[in-house]
């Protein structure tokens, strides 16, 4: 076992809408973890319908050679990559994680992934939330968080150093779903999540309890990337 996590990280879009509760998915053989989850889509209810043409997965695996090796030959590894018309495959190097998150069927705080030393490189930010419950006292709370991410990710398409964002929700097996964004360099991000503004805005909703009841987010560095994710991040 490596001293940190190598990720690898999927964005796959169908021809057509995928239910999670209707169709699964493997995990690739030899990952530490993987996760693979719908793009929000949210109901006339304003919960998540878990059924969206875009998902996206990210694994962890415990080896650089095996995280290349999934980038190199995406579709061994995802056999239902077959079904896809767009997929974009990126691998990255965690460097920061902190918080609570439920991958592995069970809650780890400040452990679900192993970061290494600070590299330089295009930043991706993956966060992730999550509750004890999802009974009739918890759903607006569910509703408010899902309100408030489309929000933030409406107004991080207005900012100049982001490239690319997604919000990909679990909780239809359980377990914890992410968003990945993907930013010019660690200024921009900063400048989108800290400063006064709709991030800034859920932040201190979520210490309030209004939000989730946990939260966990991990920083990597973009090491390289290959397919298309409404065409090239990179050439933003």
């Amino acid at each position: 076992m490596s001293r940190n996590h190598w990720i690898t990280l999927h964005r796959l879009r169908f021809a057509a809408p995928v239910d999670a509760r209707a169709r699964s998915f493997a995990a690739p053989e030899g990952v530490d973890c993987w996760r693979f989850c719908p793009e929000l889509r949210c109901g006339p209810d304003g919960l998540p319908t878990f059924n969206a043409d875009v998902w996206a997965g990210i694994a962890l695996h415990e080896t650089r050679a095996g995280a290349e090796a999934m980038i190199a030959d995406p579709a061994t590894a995802l056999p239902f990559l077959s079904e896809a018309v767009e997929d974009w495959h990126a691998l990255a190097v965690p460097v920061t994680h902190r918080g609570a998150v439920n991958w592995r069927g069970t809650v780890e705080t400040d452990a679900a992934v192993r970061p290494a030393e600070p590299v330089a490189g295009p930043l991706v930010m993956v966060t992730t939330a999550g509750y004890l419950s999802r009974d009739a006292a918890t759903l607006p709370r569910i509703r408010a968080f899902c309100a408030g991410l489309v929000e933030v990710l409406a107004d991080y398409a207005t900012r100049p150093g982001n490239l690319r964002r997604g919000v990909f929700t679990g909780g239809f097996d359980g377990r914890d779903g992410f968003t990945i964004s993907v930013w010019s360099d660690d200024r921009a991000m900063a400048g989108a999540a800290y400063q006064p503004g709709t991030h800034q805005g859920m932040i201190a909703r979520q210490k309030t309890g209004e939000m989730a009841d946990r939260t966990s987010f991990t920083r990597a560095r973009l090491l390289a990337q290959r397919g298309s994710w409404d065409g090239d991040p990179m050439a933003a």
